[in-house]
């Protein structure tokens, strides 16, 4: 996430804080007047692409014994195949570390609502049983400006009492026995969803509709993280930084959208039909994701390009054709530098959005980046930053995750240092000297002014202007001081490692410190201590 609050401290116009503060969530409006959609089972996929042929077989003297065939997927995992490249498929044999959610829904643009039911299929792997089960209802937070009312609540068919905390941000549902580790459960909610209109100035703007997007993102309940140091993550939402921490799942997404509006999502359609002259019925699977994003777009253009087997979408407002295809250009050449620097991204899709967002330049979301619109009009190295910024999201927050709440520095300092790889790739050595110079600048002066803290410092820890400096500025400072440490073909082997090592994962910083010290062989701790643990008084690299 990139956001407006320091932009007089940026020439290319990319800064980043916390959210301001917002309006009041808005009250419930009417119920959605469209039906939801009738239910549609995970195994009744539609046809999928055939199967890629293959030679037919050589005449052999003597028989020789078959490999065993590997297990067939079952039906609600080999479903998600669309949504991944085709050498990222065998992924999916990983799905049994993984929830499911089925979503099906039907949008009331007229009233900006989106009404239906989230399935959850989990398993507990915590190790402990279970008496309750959380869930973040992200859209009533104030910054938000909207709401997420669930409105029923089952668990195996069984109608469980449930209660909300921290300003019905946090739903429970209280179990009618204990869920024992490996026992798995059914979890239906219904819910009803209402974004503001036209008011990204005062509140988050991917939770908005303006400037023909109607952005839904965290539109549903999410089923908040379980750890074994602290159990479920029951933590009231901090405004500054990003708001979501959630573990990897599967989605499976019908939605029900009156015709006129093009959808939009985390992964890919496999399925678009009418309903009626009036209605069309869009279903989507997503591959391993952290969550599902969804927007609707009205009057926007879009060009398209393939790189590396993922097809690239941007879409931009038809009055800026020519920064609708410079985005196209910088996410081709985004995607193109990370594979190779870090490793294959394994989505078949990525779209770029020109959208309202007012008071940041950029949000991320798995397979879906959202880039402000004055960026596509203001020239200048604010458009080429921020998209890559965000495309590097894709590996650090969506494949690698962490906790944006508690470990801020882990996703944002490394998006924020793929900025200078970016310039590295594209053969501008003075733009990414211009990167670090500006990291180098902004820390100095925040440490000169006492505002210097430990990278492992919770956002809601880096109070008082502390957070940016601290976050993306020493954040990407501390990969480059690795990175003259480990020396270029040593810190190559550590970041294709960590990437290897954690896709679709949870991390803490600890993990990173055990695969660099792993990659190199050598003892990283007080490097570590004095950047990460502590706010030593560092040399600048």
């Amino acid at each position: 996430m990139i956001t407006r609050t320091l932009t007089a401290l940026l020439a290319f116009a990319l800064l980043t804080g916390g959210c301001a503060p917002t309006a009041a969530p808005a009250s419930a409006s009417a119920v959605s007047s469209t039906e939801v959609p009738a239910a549609v089972s995970p195994t009744q996929a539609p046809a999928i692409a055939a199967a890629r042929p293959t030679a037919a077989p050589t005449a052999s003297p003597s028989a020789t014994p078959e490999p065993p065939a590997e297990p067939a997927l079952p039906p609600e995992v080999a479903v998600q195949a669309p949504a991944l490249i085709p050498s990222a498929e065998g992924d999916l044999a990983g799905a049994g570390a993984w929830d499911r959610y089925t979503i099906i829904a039907a949008l009331s643009p007229g009233e900006l609502s989106v009404r239906g039911t989230v399935t959850l299929d989990m398993v507990n792997r915590y190790g402990v049983d279970l008496d309750q089960i959380y869930f973040h209802l992200y859209p009533n937070h104030p910054d938000f400006g909207g709401r997420l009312d669930v409105t029923s609540a089952t668990v195996n068919g069984a109608q469980v009492h449930s209660g909300t905390q921290h300003g019905d941000t946090l739903l429970h549902l209280d179990l009618p026995a204990p869920l024992a580790p490996g026992e798995s459960a059914r979890v239906v909610l219904g819910f009803t969803a209402r974004t503001p209109r036209g008011a990204s100035d005062e509140t988050f703007g991917a939770y908005n509709f303006e400037a023909g997007v109607w952005s839904m993102a965290n539109f549903y309940p999410i089923l908040a993280r379980h750890t074994a140091d602290i159990g479920w993550d029951t933590r009231p939402i901090v405004s500054r930084g990003d708001f979501t921490v959630s573990s990897v799942a599967l989605y499976d997404v019908t939605i029900d959208a009156p015709n006129g509006w093009a959808l939009l999502s985390t992964g890919v359609t496999i399925s678009d039909g009418p309903v009626n002259e009036q209605v069309h019925r869009q279903r989507f699977v997503s591959g391993p994701q952290r969550e599902f994003y969804l927007g609707a777009l009205q009057g926007l253009a879009q060009a398209e390009a393939v790189v590396d087997g993922t097809r690239i979408v941007s879409y931009y407002q038809a009055k800026n054709p020519r920064a609708g295809q410079e985005g196209l250009a910088v996410a081709e050449r985004s995607l193109r530098a990370f594979n190779q620097r870090y490793g294959s991204y394994p989505l078949a899709e990525l779209e770029v959005v020109q959208s309202a967002l007012t008071q940041f330049l950029g949000m991320e979301y798995p397979g879906v980046v959202l880039i402000e619109q004055k960026l596509y009009t203001e020239g200048g190295r604010g458009l080429e930053t921020t998209i890559a910024h965000e495309i590097a999201h894709q590996w650090w927050y969506s494949q690698v995750g962490n906790d944006a709440q508690g470990e801020a520095w882990l996703d944002e300092g490394l998006a924020s240092y793929s900025q200078v790889v970016y310039y590295e790739a594209t053969g501008e050595p003075e733009k990414a000297a211009a990167e670090l110079q500006f990291f180098r600048n902004t820390f100095r002066n925040a440490r000169a002014a006492g505002r210097d803290a430990p990278l492992s410092s919770s956002p809601a820890q880096l109070s008082g202007g502390r957070y940016y400096p601290v976050i993306y500025a020493k954040g990407p400072l501390f990969f480059q001081a690795l990175r003259d440490q480990l020396g270029e073909q040593g810190f190559d082997a550590f970041i294709h490692a960590y990437y290897s090592a954690f896709r679709y994962q949870d991390i803490v910083g600890d993990d990173l410190l055990r695969v660099a010290q792993d990659s190199c062989g050598c003892d990283l701790t007080q490097l570590y201590d004095d950047w990460v643990r502590t706010a030593a008084p560092v040399a600048i690299p």
